[in-house]
């Protein structure tokens, strides 16, 4: 075999991994709660974590089926919803919205929203105080959720606001998977990541101080 077919070849093995990757679900996880912000770049199986960043990829691990759990017994009343993960603190969060607002409006219907959840705990010892900030929370969610709706593709929607009297703070838990062509995606990584930069190694000063 002469020397360029073997250029030949090796070119056409680089041009096949580039459409592969084309074809592969590119995308953004976002996760915020007690430990902070976390962003993951999705390609297929893979996970890359770069925020906060580490050195090593890893791919998806397939887990068991957990076991349901047991019923309720009857005339036992329902819990309060718990979510996956402790929240962190609402005041951390807010910083990010304005980026996060940016970012959706600079995709819009390019992207799927895979999944979206957010959970707010309302934290406070007053009941009346506490109703209060349940019903304008939700009279917010309400307003927002048809807007989300109209301007984005959502496959999947968890949305949660409820009371615990024994917390002391507001918490909130994030995430969001975001799935796009590779080139916006970087793009738009390009045009918001110093924003979200910013807004993290100032939260991480402020944990540190």
């Amino acid at each position: 075999m002469s020397v360029g077919s073997v250029l030949l070849w090796i070119l056409a093995g680089i041009l096949a991994v580039l459409l592969a990757l084309l074809v592969l679900p590119v995308g953004v996880r976002v996760c915020y709660d007690v430990s902070g912000l976390r962003i993951c770049l999705l390609a297929g199986p893979i996970r890359w974590q770069l925020l906060p960043a580490k050195s090593k990829w890893w791919f998806k691990r397939r887990t068991k089926d957990k076991p349901a759990p047991p019923a309720r017994p009857a005339g036992k009343p329902a819990g309060k919803p718990k979510p996956a993960h402790k929240g962190g603190a609402w005041s951390n969060l807010k910083p990010y919205l304005p980026v996060f607002r940016n970012l959706l409006l600079g995709l819009r219907r390019r992207l799927l929203v895979r999944r979206l959840e957010f959970w707010v705990k309302l934290g406070g010892d007053d009941p009346c105080d506490l109703a209060i900030r349940y019903g304008r929370a939700w009279a917010c969610l309400g307003a927002l959720q048809p807007l989300l709706d109209r301007a984005l593709r959502i496959r999947r929607k968890d949305i949660q606001v409820y009371c615990d009297f024994a917390a002391e703070d507001t918490e909130a838990v994030l995430r969001v998977d975001l799935v796009l062509c590779p080139a916006r995606l970087l793009g738009l990584l390009l045009r918001q990541g110093p924003a979200l930069l910013r807004i993290y190694e100032e939260q991480k000063i402020k944990k540190a101080v």
